[in-house]
């Protein structure tokens, strides 16, 4: 148990070393150096990090059966590159908000038509590209915007970056406790506001099991489920870096929901619809999806084989 209690303590310590690390660093480079930075502590944490390199191995097998040992290898260290560099870049445009204009929208008419119907907006994404910059962008084009994030285990830095959500107009809505999770998101569609929710993680034995990437995943309901009591818009959207410093956040049209006769099989039916357009953005940028999280992990019981609507059935 302390030994438990130690690694916690310790790694906690780490994390908040390597976040005043990033910001010194930030503030000392250019965005041009701290990518060159970014490049090295991306590969060093690529070789000495072995069980994440080895879960992004895991992973890209199964979303890719097909690609070489090689292949997985060098996807798997272009992303430990490019999270590092997403640091810097975060922080850099946060201490500079300015350079967002080197952010485009594209489909930003999509966003605004769903906002005329004046119950709000679930902004479903995903954890591609620099994400926390997408809300960032939306603040700054005067969108009222809510990120919904689990508080940090580190609470210094948990407060910090908060901080600086604040400080760039983001509101944040914390995933727990749950019940003032889903009191802060009713809130905020009811002023016809943005709520950004993400569902392409592993969801433990909740939610619904949807094929992602043709293997079972364990996958949130909650943005079809507020839409279906709300009536807010279902609106897709997601950010990628198109190069050094150059991001696009790509809003697609609303995803209007399918009702069945079944709730339940309404909720399945729209949540894999959403998890197949997540699966196509990552198929598009690969290095740029967080392959050292265990989507795959969970394994529905078997008392849900026996339920309707709460797995999705086989072609």
């Amino acid at each position: 148990m302390m030994r438990t209690e130690y690694k916690k303590v310790f790694a906690r310590n780490a994390a908040w070393f390597f976040l005043r690390l990033f910001i010194v660093i930030n503030g000392t480079f250019s965005l041009a150096w701290s990518y060159c930075v970014g490049k090295l502590l991306g590969t060093f944490a690529y070789l000495a990090v072995r069980r994440h390199q080895h879960i992004a191995l895991e992973s890209l097998g199964v979303a890719f059966p097909k690609l070489t040992l090689h292949e997985r290898k060098k996807i798997t260290k272009d992303f430990f590159v490019f999270m590092a560099q997403s640091g810097f870049e975060l922080l850099y445009f946060l201490r500079h908000p300015e350079k967002l204009d080197n952010v485009r929208i594209l489909g930003q008419e999509s966003l605004d038509k769903a906002l005329q119907n004046n119950k709000g907006v679930i902004m479903v994404t995903a954890h591609i590209g620099n994400f926390p910059l997408m809300s960032v962008k939306l603040a700054k084009a005067k969108y009222p915007v809510h990120f919904i994030t689990r508080p940090m285990r580190d609470e210094k830095a948990g407060e910090y970056l908060y901080r600086l959500r604040t400080d760039a107009g983001v509101k944040t809505i914390f995933s727990y406790p749950r019940k003032e999770c889903i009191a802060g998101i009713l809130k905020a569609l009811r002023q016809n506001e943005i709520v950004i929710m993400q569902i392409d993680q592993n969801f433990g034995d909740g939610g619904v099991w949807v094929k992602f990437f043709g293997a079972l995943a364990a996958t949130p309901v909650g943005p079809v489920t507020l839409a279906l009591r709300t009536g807010a818009a279902l609106v897709p959207a997601y950010i990628y870096r198109e190069g050094k410093g150059k991001h696009c956040v790509e809003i697609l049209p609303q995803e209007e929901l399918l009702c069945t006769e079944d709730n339940d099989k309404t909720i399945l039916t729209n949540t894999i619809t959403l998890s197949r357009i997540i699966e196509g953005w990552i198929r598009k940028f690969p290095s740029q999806w967080g392959w050292i999280h265990r989507r795959w992990k969970s394994r529905p019981p078997e008392r849900l084989y026996k339920m309707k609507y709460k797995i999705e059935a086989d072609d």
